[in-house]
């Protein structure tokens, strides 16, 4: 299926639905890139927006060149008529038109060229100084080593009925025979073997004589596509001819779906519209999160701003929308076209969202303070051992403390090697929580192994009071400030007066926000 191109004299630009580019490189050769430079690949981010950088181009790299031109000029005797004073008449602004394209040539997409020259009749250009007759050239080659390009040799040598350069080709000027010249262009582009033909069409007037245009239109491969340029005050996109021979529209319509003849009043503004045909854009940048749509980027994050023709290159910064806990996947993609269609290539990272947490084992507040000994906290993540604590309210093992965070998975754990509390009223020989943060949710979980007044303790949640002392709460699940999730293996409310707490110390502690 052909890509559908569509041309716009207004913009003197040519504008296309989108496509995919392979390898880089858009339909007709040109290269695109885009590239996310931040953040780096696997790299882990906090929860919230993600700021996105990178750059994106067209036409600064190595180009391919996978595209044939064929220049087709109305040599018929009405382009003799008067054309612009920037170019002469109308032939020789059909010529100056296809000096511009040339030169646009030389980006390096076209890999050869070739020229039919029409009037009552069509010819095909010899384009190399070598005998024979040679339908195809480099758009730079210079076989005679004169310092002109063998095509821009055989385009100036049009003359009003046909081409003299480098073999004479005499082709009648009385008619206008647009099915011969499609007939001819078919042979040049299909001796070809590069990958898109593109043929570019222009005629001062509509077809008279030559029959109908469907005849050489029929069977045309998909690789050619013909655009057509009506010149001048006496041509007509629609006109069909006095028996309905083909408009110029119709031949566009045929070889480029959604394509359209380009009507140029203005002689003069040819040579400037015709080498839109092979120029390159990079038109836009867009964003995709976990495979989503792509969101465009606007230019208040695009450096210049879009669209740029060819060869450009710019530069972006655009945040995400808030990321949670998990693994992500960003995409950019640079859409952009030449003279082979639209293209587009896409750069993509995976991101890491790591919830924070963290643990600790020991913790006392009131008249006797103990920081939290040890607290490991996400981000950055640790591992910490504290030695024994003997204290008037209570004496520890080693207490221990972890906290790591990676594949967007955040796990905290806290333990203590046993543990005497109340004068011995309390005696604990295990002590451990965890708490894991993902983007399959959160879990939260803690054991106990003990004797409280030497009644053992029961799996599960639990409150257990000794009276005018304290208040024991186990395996606790609760919420701290900000909404952070929090499990406490055991917290432990000493009673002062009027049974008012005085102390609380808390064991084996988890947490995650």
């Amino acid at each position: 299926m052909k890509r559908v191109l569509t041309a716009l004299v207004a913009a003197s630009a040519l504008v296309a639905t989108p496509a995919f580019a392979t390898d880089g490189n858009l339909p007709g050769g040109t290269s695109i890139a885009v590239t996310i430079t931040g953040p780096a690949d696997g790299a882990a981010v906090a929860p919230g927006p993600v700021t996105v950088t990178g750059t994106a181009s067209v036409g600064t790299g190595a180009p391919v060149a996978d595209t044939s031109l064929i220049y087709v000029l109305d040599a018929s005797s009405s382009t003799a008529n008067n054309g612009a004073p920037s170019c002469g008449n109308i032939l020789q602004c059909e010529i100056a038109a296809g000096l511009a394209l040339n030169a646009q040539a030389q980006s390096g997409t076209i890999g050869d060229v070739g020229l039919v020259a029409f009037g009552v009749t069509a010819a095909t250009a010899d384009v190399q100084p070598a005998p024979g007759d040679q339908l195809l050239t480099g758009p730079s080659t210079d076989g005679n080593a004169n310092g002109v390009r063998d095509i821009e040799e055989v385009v100036s040598s049009t003359f009003i009925n046909g081409v003299a350069t480098f073999t004479n080709k005499n082709v009648g000027g009385g008619q206008t025979n647009f099915a011969d010249a499609i007939a001819k262009a078919r042979v040049v582009a299909q001796a070809s073997t590069r990958a898109r033909k593109i043929v570019v069409f222009m005629s001062d007037g509509f077809a008279v004589g030559g029959g109908s245009i469907t005849v050489p239109l029929a069977g045309i491969p998909d690789d050619i596509d013909i655009y057509t340029f009506a010149v001048g005050s006496g041509a007509d996109c629609a006109n069909a001819g006095p028996n309905n021979e083909g408009s110029l529209e119709q031949i566009t319509a045929a070889t480029v779906p959604g394509g359209h003849c380009v009507q140029v009043t203005d002689v003069g503004s040819l040579p400037a519209i015709l080498p839109g045909v092979i120029a390159s854009s990079l038109d836009t940048l867009s964003l995709q999160v976990d495979g989503g749509s792509f969101t465009p980027i606007g230019n208040a994050a695009i450096t210049p701003d879009l669209p740029q023709n060819g060869p450009v290159n710019v530069s972006y910064s655009v945040n995400t929308p808030a990321l949670g806990v998990g693994t992500h996947r960003l995409c950019v993609r640079a859409d952009g076209a030449d003279g082979g269609g639209p293209g587009s290539v896409a750069d993509c990272h995976t991101v890491v969202v790591n919830g924070p947490g963290g643990a600790f084992a020991l913790e006392a507040t009131g008249l006797v303070k103990i920081a939290r000994t040890p607290e490991a906290v996400c981000p950055p993540g640790a591992t910490k051992t504290q030695v024994p604590v003997n204290l008037p309210l209570v004496t520890t093992g080693v207490l221990n403390a972890s906290c790591t965070a990676a594949g967007g998975t955040t796990t905290a754990r806290s333990s203590v090697d046993g543990a005497t509390l109340l004068g011995g009223a309390v005696q604990l020989s295990a002590i451990t929580s965890t708490c894991t943060g993902s983007s399959s949710g959160n879990t939260r979980s803690s054991q106990v192994v003990g004797t409280i007044n030497g009644t053992p303790i029961s799996a599960g949640p639990a409150t257990i009071g000794i009276a005018g002392v304290a208040t024991i709460h186990l395996n606790e699940s609760t919420t701290g400030p900000g909404g952070r999730l929090v499990q406490n293996a055991v917290r432990v409310e000493v009673l002062g007066l009027l049974g008012i707490v005085t102390q609380q110390i808390v064991l084996g502690s988890c947490y995650l926000g």
